[in-house]
């Protein structure tokens, strides 16, 4: 069967979403900062670790990672995000990540690492490719999924206009309920809020457009310009907001197991 270059487990839709995806920020007071305090709170060390970022995109966690890691490989099936990851390493002087362009199943990589980090993928749903990430955790495994709601403001008056009905993603219950069924004890940490993301006007509606493609809708570029105007909130700066629930898992590999 041939593999619709829209679906969002492609690498065309993820090289289209490079373009405009949010990259690493510095500072310890935003979204991905304060993700990692949890994490570390919960009692997941770092430091001096090996790590497998499965899904990385453009590095936002990565980057963070690699600065107390020994080493990080970092996974994705788009070059183009795995591109921006690079750009910002070099900028950063971080020479300990192995960017690995990859789908997570047809990963051929072995061995255990220490932490195991999978934020938001769509590439861990099925059975087969959770045991290959259990396969690979030799101590901790950080899980993030989608608890049913990603809301944006730009989308939502976007597929009301052309009769879409999103997707609702449910990947953080989904393995929440598949670690029960094999009694692996976890911890939950329920994460929400609001993503406030300032983009041009071009990247807003390349955002958009890749966002719709999914759909099979293509927009007319002058009504999604002019739909965008009413998202400018200071001279070339287009905001939007997007409410989402998270589910944060960790867990830890009993010994022996």
């Amino acid at each position: 069967m041939t593999k619709n270059p829209h679906d969002p487990k492609t690498k065309e839709f993820w090289n289209a979403k490079a373009r405009s995806f949010p990259r690493f920020e510095e500072g310890e007071d935003n979204y991905e900062a304060g993700v990692l305090r949890k994490i570390r709170g919960h009692g997941v060390d770092f430091r001096g670790a090996s790590v497998l970022d499965v899904g990385c995109g453009s590095g936002m966690y990565t980057l963070r990672l690699a600065r107390e890691a020994a080493r990080v490989t970092a996974l994705d099936i788009s070059e183009g995000m795995l591109d921006v990851l690079r750009e910002d390493a070099e900028s950063m002087g971080l020479t300990n990540i192995e960017c690995v362009r990859s789908d997570w199943m047809d990963w051929a990589g072995d061995g255990t690492y220490d932490v195991v980090f999978c934020s938001m993928t769509p590439a861990i749903q099925s059975e087969e490719s959770r045991l290959k990430l259990l396969a690979h955790a030799g101590r901790w495994t950080v899980f993030m999924g989608f608890a049913g709601v990603m809301e944006s403001d730009v989308m939502n008056g976007l597929y009301a206009h052309y009769g879409v009905t999103p997707r609702i993603y449910v990947n953080g219950p989904e393995m929440r309920e598949w670690l029960e069924s094999r009694s692996i004890p976890y911890s939950r940490y329920p994460v929400n809020g609001t993503w406030v993301v300032p983009k041009s006007l071009d990247g807003l509606a390349d955002s958009a457009a890749t966002f719709l493609s999914q759909y099979g809708v293509t927009p007319d570029p002058d009504l999604l310009r002019n739909y965008l105007a009413a998202f400018e909130e200071e001279p070339g700066k287009f905001v939007e907001r997007t409410r989402y629930e998270i589910d944060l898992l960790i867990w830890e590999k009993e010994a022996g197991a």
